[in-house]
Parts: structure tokens; C-alpha cells; sequence
């Protein structure tokens, strides 16, 4: 049974992009730079909806009309139609805060929490099955870090091998997340949830980690170099029908 269409999505994308300014020129909302010809944020809607998430709430902050200009009400993707509301900070909340608020816009018994940098192929389908088969409070999925440098091995005092930028045996935060919208009601009014109700979470037990495949890709766009990485290896076939 897929459970897909008893969760809304919540995409934090509020922030003024700093690092992205190069980018941005202080004119565009982070979320709207181009990779491969359209907007981060309408990649993830595309990614929503091809695992059968109808219905999306931006947690929008800086620039926010130009959000809402870009989309409207509902925007059409290569896998059906993905309803588009709204949750405008008046001022900076945090991403805590930011879910609090735009929790009030939450219909369904899930909410899905997406970082508005993020692209990504992460099974959604199967990380939803995971969430639910464990009744879980909560769900991070998780993603091997990426090296930022190229690994040297080494026999003795002998190069061997070089190995560019290979995945770290260490899990990170994906910027994905699906939880019991009850839980909502328990982000803080303002701050950070990494730092808040996350660590709640963990600490009682009630949060459960999807390990992401090797094979997945997954970038977060902060900066220039990741931005232009992006538009060379960002695999858009991935979001749209064969």
C-alpha cells in the first residue's frame, strides 16, 4: 500500500542564499537558480511527484513573491499536477520555526521535510515504506558524505591508489525527513530543529534512519562550485519519464 498521498511536504526555502550570492545577485531567491534549465525548487517538485506527493507548502522568507510568481496555486509536472500554499515569515524563524508556522497549513498525517537547496534521486517511495512498516515518530534519510578532496591510499611508503572525492564511510543529514504531523506541534516558535526537536527525538528513541544507497545522487547547493557541479552532473533524466 502506498501511503504517499497521506503526506504533505513542507520545502524550507527562506534563506537569503549568501553563499550563493555570485548566483543570485541579491535578485533571486536561492531556490530559483537554474540547474539544467529550471529552478532547484521545480526539480523537487517534479521528485514529489513522481513518488506520488500531491501537495507542497513553501516555508518562503526572502524574496517570497517571486516564489509565488514563479508557481502559483498548482504547478504541472511530468508525473501529474502538485498543489502549491504558502507559509511567508514575516521575519527569520529558523528552520524550527519556519515548520511550526507552515505546520498550520498541514492537512495530512505525515509531513515530509525537504531543505529547499537539496536535489536528489533517494528512493522516496522506499523511505516512505520504511517510515511506515516502523510506525516510526520520525524518519531522517540519510546519505554517505561526500569527500571534498580527492583520498590518497597508501602501502607503507608507496602511493597506490588515487580515489576522487569518494563517498566517506560517515552518514549525514540528507535534508530530507518524514514525520507524524502531531509532532509539528512540538517544533519550537523559533530556532533551529537540528538543534531542538531533532535532538528530542533521537534522545527518546523515536527517530529512525533511512540509509540512502552508494548509488543515489544527492548534492545540497550552497556555493558556486557546487552550483556549477550541479549543472554538469545533475542527472534530470532521473525526474522525468523515460
Amino acid at each position: 500500500m502506498s501511503h504517499s498521498t497521506e503526506i504533505d511536504a513542507i520545502i524550507l526555502s527562506g534563506g537569503k542564499g549568501t553563499r550563493l550570492r555570485s548566483v543570485t545577485m541579491d535578485k533571486i531567491p536561492k531556490g530559483l537558480v537554474q540547474i539544467k534549465g529550471k529552478p532547484i525548487l521545480e526539480w523537487e517538485l517534479f521528485w514529489l511527484r513522481k513518488h506520488g506527493i500531491q501537495r507542497a507548502i513553501f516555508a518562503i522568507g526572502h524574496l517570497a513573491e517571486k516564489i509565488k510568481e514563479y508557481f502559483g496555486e498548482e504547478v504541472e509536472t511530468p508525473w501529474g499536477i502538485i498543489d502549491v500554499d504558502y507559509s511567508v515569515e514575516k521575519e527569520k524563524l529558523g528552520s524550527g520555526g519556519a515548520v511550526k508556522q507552515a505546520s498550520l497549513l498541514v492537512n495530512e498525517e505525515t509531513t515530509m521535510l525537504l531543505n529547499g537547496d537539496v536535489l536528489t534521486t533517494i528512493d522516496l517511495t522506499q523511505m516512505i515504506k520504511f517510515h511506515y512498516e516502523r510506525t516510526a515518530p520520525a524518519t531522517m534519510a540519510l546519505v554517505k558524505l561526500p569527500s571534498p578532496f580527492g583520498v590518497i591510499e597508501v602501502d607503507g611508503d608507496l602511493i597506490t591508489k588515487f580515489v576522487e572525492k569518494p563517498l566517506l564511510p560517515v552518514w549525514i543529514h540528507s535534508g530530507v525527513d518524514l514525520v507524524r504531523s502531531e509532532i509539528l506541534s512540538r517544533f519550537p516558535d523559533r530556532g533551529q530543529m537540528e538543534d531542538t526537536i531533532f535532538v528530542e527525538l533521537a534522545k527518546n528513541k523515536q527517530f529512525y534512519g533511512f540509509q540512502a544507497s552508494d548509488d543515489v545522487y544527492w548534492t545540497s547547493i550552497d556555493t558556486q562550485k557546487e552550483y556549477e557541479k550541479a549543472n554538469k552532473d545533475f542527472p534530470e533524466d532521473a525526474f522525468l519519464p523515460s
